[in-house]
């Protein structure tokens, strides 16, 4: 007998062996099968999920407080309110992780007044008021924000195509909230809510992101859940006290002037 048909007899074995140690390994993972595909997924769970057991979640804007609801219709969550009071909630909450938000406002040269968000409810510690920062020196013109942004990992990353376009693209402000928690969507308002304490120019955006470290089981970094294009607030109306434009201030000091004249021309007659 050949040393080749000697060794048959031992495969059944091995391959038994290897079925065992699978089972045990099974078992030993609580009965479900996890597998690393080289992206940081577990594929028995179908989530992403960080070492201490969060995953990213897709983030959504709603109205709170004296704005009257506003819905996600598909485009965007429009709101006619000027300022509004809003929040955010988290597809699969509640989730937490180092809440960001981020103003969309249309290019002005200079750029508009940094917008202050007005914090009515969230972590202990938090400011009553934040004062944003503007992202970048450069408007956002083309692209994906979580790029312009420099949060290469959050998903969605929102396309510019998905918002209004406007001349001159976005001017991007951010305010880093530190830790927070947002809730799903039955429990929105028991989440941070936010207020601002000036109108945001008209075709503005809010939106935000919900960062996590580590990034997955396999990788470094931080995970970003994004706004989902659709859960972005649109801010669709005019603010409440419109603020005259330079020309139109320039006009009404020429008209006062010249009322001014004519009613002193009229008490030396």
């Amino acid at each position: 007998m050949s040393s080749s048909t000697r060794s048959r007899p031992a495969r059944p074995l091995a391959t038994a062996l290897l079925a065992g140690a699978a089972a045990l390994a099974l078992l030993a993972s609580g009965g479900t099968a996890q597998a690393h595909n080289g992206n940081g997924w577990n594929w028995g769970q179908g989530q992403q999920w960080g070492q201490q057991g969060n995953k990213t979640s897709t983030l959504h804007s709603f109205c709170a407080g004296s704005t009257p609801a506003c819905t996600d219709n598909g485009i965007n969550t429009p709101t006619t309110t000027n300022p509004p009071e809003f929040g955010f909630w988290a597809s699969g909450g509640p989730t937490s992780g180092d809440l960001i938000l981020a103003f969309l406002t249309p290019e002005t040269t200079p750029p508009s007044a940094a917008p202050t968000i007005g914090i009515t409810q969230a972590a202990k510690g938090t400011p009553s008021s934040i004062t944003t920062t503007l992202a970048k020196p450069f408007a956002w013109t083309s692209g994906y924000l979580a790029s312009y942004l420099g949060y290469a990992s959050a998903k969605p990353k929102n396309k510019i195509t998905a918002f209004k376009s406007v001349p001159g693209g976005y001017d991007v402000y951010v305010a880093d909230l530190g830790s927070q928690t947002l809730q799903s969507a039955a429990q929105a308002t028991n989440g941070p809510l936010f207020t601002l304490t000036a109108a945001l120019p008209e075709y503005s955006y809010a939106v935000a992101f919900l960062a996590s470290t580590p990034l997955s089981n396999c990788q470094s970094g931080t995970a970003y859940g994004a706004t989902a294009n659709s859960g972005a607030l649109y801010i669709d109306g005019k603010p409440s006290t419109p603020v005259p434009e330079p020309g139109s201030l320039a006009l009404l000091g020429t008209a006062l002037a010249v009322l001014g004249l004519a009613a002193r021309r009229k008490r030396r007659a």
